[in-house]
């Protein structure tokens, strides 16, 4: 599972965007409010500072030139306060006549600001000085004489002091957000594990139940949904245990119990069958030789049975000894040849005669079958070819036959417990799952390869024994 696909992750995105994205409304708030309070403040001060001072002399000096007000004014009027902004006095043509620096440009200055006053209008006018590059205020108000407009008072503030302080504030801000998203990312994480956490390990317990292991209990670590969860998990373990326990029971005492009656049928009709009066009625011998063959065919069934209820109970027990397996095929190959009139059938045995250890019953049974399963599904005319190769190692086993194969379907799932592809065949579908079993007891392993219509090769790998 990837990233993106798990909880953790859609907890961490989602609680991470709706804490970016408040942080970010926030941000754009805030600095909205630091460039708004500063700015703002600094363009309202020099409104006011250009205001007071035009009005001064404007009611003061009425009759006055701008020559002479601009006099006054630097001479008697600056105050501390004012130092704080570059003064200029205009006259009627736009020239500087004398600013608070004490200094008379004769320039001409044709800015908005300046254009504006004398239209009897104020407006803030940005601009960046030639010589330093930082950025300056400016506003300016008209002067009057015999109330007409005789010139102009121009009041001018640099803002790189205002600049640097936003700024500081701005990353100051930008700092703290990214701090709070941080520390909410952290707690995001430290949230989504107290959450994932437990249902990591309940998904653990979950796939070893899957696998058949019941036995195994999720722990409850929180007295919530994923508690109440665990608490469920855990009874329907239980459950399955119980029910498997009596499916276990059922299967070993039926299975013990069909043994007495089904020996009696078997005896009783083979002793018919010697009776002379049957060998004069065909019928008769028809009839009980169908039963006898029939308690031979429910007999393995229940074999299997049996075989499957010592299994799940882990009471099936292996002798080991040491053999030669390809021994124990050459005797399994010459019993079921009289099986396979109708097919070709041969044994192939080549490289070392490898030794194992061993259980050569269980190992009979194992060939028995996949030897069995092979001849019953080839047609007429086919063919069934037993290769036994002999290695140092291992020995290599392969039942190859030309039969009806099995799809791609159905292939995965032959080794299950009571699975039968065609349910129309003959069979308890417990005997490669028991094949499987046995073959686990002996670290053998176990492979089917199979085409529909083509045919099949089961190979048993079995390892060597180390002498």
């Amino acid at each position: 599972m990837g990233f993106k696909s798990s909880i953790r992750s859609r907890i961490i995105i989602n609680f991470g965007a709706i804490v970016i994205a408040t942080v970010v409304v926030l941000e754009v708030l805030f600095v909205a409010f630091v460039q708004n309070y500063y700015y703002g403040g600094v363009e309202q001060i020099l409104k006011d500072r250009v205001n007071i001072s035009a009005e001064f002399l404007n009611r003061y000096f009425t009759y006055s030139s701008v020559e002479e007000k601009a006099k006054f004014l630097f001479e008697n009027n600056i105050s501390s306060y004012d130092n704080k902004f570059l003064v200029q006095i205009l006259n009627k043509e736009k020239i500087v006549v004398m600013d608070s620096n004490g200094l008379s440009e004769f320039s001409v200055l044709e800015t908005d600001d300046i254009n504006d006053a004398f239209n009897n209008k104020i407006t803030i006018y940005e601009s960046y000085s030639e010589m330093t590059g930082e950025r300056m205020l400016s506003a300016s108000r008209p002067l009057l004489k015999y109330n007409q407009i005789d010139g102009v008072i121009r009041y001018t503030v640099s803002m790189e002091k205002v600049d640097r302080e936003v700024k500081n504030y701005i990353l100051g801000g930008l700092a703290l957000g990214a701090t709070v998203i941080i520390f909410f990312m952290l707690l995001a994480l430290i949230i989504s594990k107290s959450i994932v956490n437990p249902i990591m390990k309940l998904n653990v317990v979950a796939k070893s139940m899957a696998e058949g292991n019941f036995d195994q209990k999720a722990k409850k670590i929180y007295d919530d949904e994923i508690g109440q969860l665990t608490e469920t998990m855990n009874y329907m373990a239980e459950e399955i245990l119980k029910t498997d326990k009596i499916k276990k029971d059922f299967i070993s005492s039926i299975s013990h119990e069909l043994r007495t009656p089904l020996t009696s049928i078997k005896g009783w009709s083979e002793t018919l069958m010697m009776e002379e009066s049957v060998s004069q009625n065909e019928a008769l011998g028809m009839g009980l030789g169908i039963i006898s063959g029939e308690a031979d065919r429910l007999k393995d069934m229940v074999e299997e049975l049996l075989d499957f209820s010592r299994l799940e109970s882990s009471r099936m027990k292996v002798v080991k000894r040491k053999i030669n397996p390809k021994h124990v095929l050459e005797q399994v190959y010459r019993q079921l040849q009289p099986r396979a009139a109708h097919i070709t059938l041969s044994c192939n045995k080549i490289g070392k005669d490898t030794m194992i250890m061993g259980d050569e019953n269980r190992l009979r049974q194992v060939f028995i079958n996949l030897l069995a399963n092979a001849i019953k599904f080839t047609p007429a005319g086919g063919s069934v070819q037993i290769e036994a190769e002999g290695q140092d190692e291992q020995i290599i086993i392969r039942f190859i036959d030309t039969g009806l194969g099995i799809s791609k379907e159905d292939l995965p799932n032959v080794t299950q417990k009571f699975y039968k592809g065609n349910q129309t065949m003959a069979g308890s579908g417990l005997g490669l799952s028991i094949v499987d079993e046995i073959l686990k007891l002996h670290d053998a392993k176990f492979y089917i390869d199979s085409k529909l219509g083509e045919g099949t090769t089961v190979t048993v790998i079995i390892p060597a024994t180390i002498e």
